[in-house]
């Protein structure tokens, strides 16, 4: 394949698909199979699947061979990244649900801890405070996690934050106070754990 001419390169290029693309990203820069692995959060086994792949669609006899035709090429790698698919519209669904939910339980955290602190609240309301505010700091980093690096391990997570939030709700009602709060919380997790469960029942293994 050295000597390929680079519009050759480019049309071998395009069928790889995007995930063999984001692995020729990272097997380009000389890592191995395992950090290529933890850094897409995919599993080695997938990772040396995909490697297999990329070696028959470009005509390369492994790693050495594609290491040495690309750094003699002019081909340049953004070529394969531009043709990277968008998320799935669930996992975007899923990631801004998550992401506008840690707003609202930070939000409410600020109401809960400054009128507690002006008027000096009683420790339910204390505790209360800081709960939310613990909630809203996770759920912003699993939004992020969703939408930057999405991966069957990241919505079985989102699946068990959304149930975990829906018991945290109902215990909620049962405590002195206003109940919409948890109403709310209740209704908004238990649709983000719906869609995380389709998403999640459609989504490939990487």
């Amino acid at each position: 394949m050295r000597n390929d001419d680079p519009e050759m390169t480019i049309a071998r290029l395009s069928v790889l698909t995007p995930a063999e693309q984001a692995v020729l990203d990272q097997a380009l820069t000389g890592v191995p199979a395992r950090e290529i692995a933890e850094r897409l959060s995919l599993s080695e086994a997938t990772v040396r699947s995909h490697l297999s792949s990329i070696y028959v669609k470009l005509g390369v006899s492994g790693r050495v061979a594609l290491l040495a035709h690309f750094r003699g090429s002019e081909t340049s790698l953004p070529v394969a990244q531009e043709t990277v698919a968008p998320l799935p519209r669930g996992v975007v669904l899923v990631g801004w649900s998550w992401g506008l939910l840690a707003v609202l339980e930070g939000g409410y955290a600020l109401y809960l801890l400054s009128g507690a602190f002006a008027n000096g609240g009683s420790q339910q309301t204390w505790l209360l405070g800081f709960g939310f505010a613990i909630l809203a700091a996770l759920v912003a980093r699993l939004a992020r996690e969703v939408l930057n690096r999405p991966s069957r391990r990241v919505l079985f997570v989102s699946l068990a934050a959304a149930g975990g939030h829906v018991l945290f709700a109902i215990r909620g009602l049962f405590l002195s106070g206003p109940a919409w709060p948890f109403l709310v919380l209740g209704a908004a997790a238990f649709a983000i754990g719906l869609t995380s469960l389709r998403v999640l029942r459609a989504y490939p293994d990487r």
